[in-house]
């Protein structure tokens, strides 16, 4: 798993080569239309890989995409 640091840093560097836009980690990146719908599979397996360890699908939450930091904050360490 990495730190938490790196875990953002990876995150922020998909979200901007995804979208092509540079982000930060408080920008709204679904309400925005930065990301669309079709990005979440994607990087649901990316966080899952990050962090080593799988996401319980059921348990996500509109809430938990609404930026880097609240992404971080959610599935940046184990649970």
């Amino acid at each position: 798993m990495l730190s938490e640091s790196d875990f953002r840093a990876e995150l922020r560097a998909w979200v901007n080569e995804k979208s092509g836009v540079q982000v930060t980690d408080h920008s709204p990146i679904f309400a925005d239309r930065t990301l669309r719908s079709v990005h979440i599979p994607e990087l649901l397996l990316l966080m899952e890989r990050l962090r080593g360890t799988p996401i319980e699908v059921e348990d996500l939450r509109p809430t938990d995409f609404r930026d880097i930091d609240t992404l971080v904050t959610r599935f940046g360490t184990r649970s």
